[in-house]
């Protein structure tokens, strides 16, 4: 794991009914190292949900994996756009200290890590998420070239949630509220050519659309991105194991 790093809330603002963006600050960005469009940090907490000030015994270490929305290394400045889930009016500790972190406020943090970018070689794309996936779908867009064509669906809480994405013209962004992410796919006007497919979701949607993926539309697994980015009544430790199960017995399938 990389080095551990303090940073410093300068501000936290509700952007939506449903996400809370995190602006961090403090001396130890100023190392941080540069981050790519689906790039990461691990924010750390106590047993008890309170956040670390400065880095303990890893294993009394909880840690939340957020995507970095943005990243300024000369302010220096990150951005963490964070969704505010909350189990039978109960949310976790990352959400928790999201809503309620005040400037001078210092976390521990770890990163960047880094999950698989698109493939290179397609003749459109398709990224597709719920929430959670939203800050890197918005950097993948961004990172486009203006020639891209294809879909972003984005499954979103409240119709207020849709926000301004930068993108190639011919990119569609479709916002769902209302459907599952997996129906709301199925009914794409399938374009023709291969597409580069970039999907993160919640456990049961991915395995859902992992099999359309495979079975209904034949995309080749070299030109597939998909991941669980969490799983309904599962700490991210529990859906952490779950995960990694369900990934070595896919990859049997394919063997």
């Amino acid at each position: 794991m990389p080095q551990p790093r303090q940073a410093v809330v300068t501000q936290s603002v509700r952007i939506t009914p449903t996400m809370q963006r995190v602006f961090l600050g403090g001396e130890d960005l100023r190392s941080f190292p540069a981050v790519t469009a689906g790039a990461y940090v691990k924010l750390m907490f106590d047993k008890n949900g309170n956040p670390l000030n400065e880095p303990t015994d890893m294993g009394q270490v909880a840690m939340r994996t957020y995507t970095i929305a943005h990243f300024d290394a000369n302010k220096p400045e990150m951005v963490l756009d964070m969704v505010i889930h909350a189990d039978n009016g109960k949310t976790g500790p990352a959400s928790a200290w999201a809503t309620s972190a005040k400037p001078g406020d210092v976390i521990t943090l770890a990163g960047p890590g880094s999950s698989k970018g698109l493939s290179e070689h397609y003749d459109w794309v398709l990224l597709a998420g719920d929430m959670t996936a939203l800050p890197s779908i918005r950097n993948h867009l961004a990172a486009l070239p203006s020639h891209a064509k294809g879909y972003a669906v984005i499954r979103i809480e409240d119709e207020k949630d849709a926000v301004v994405l930068k993108k190639p013209e011919d990119i569609e962004v479709i916002w769902e509220f209302e459907d599952t992410l997996s129906n709301r796919l199925s009914q794409l006007n399938w374009l023709e050519g291969t597409p580069a497919v970039w999907v993160a979701c919640e456990f049961s949607d991915m395995r859902t659309i992992r099999t359309w993926l495979k079975d209904d539309k034949a995309i080749a697994h070299n030109n597939i991105y998909i991941s669980s980015y969490w799983k309904k009544g599962r700490s991210e430790d529990q859906h952490k194991i779950e995960k990694r199960q369900d990934s070595e017995a896919f990859a049997k399938t394919l063997a």
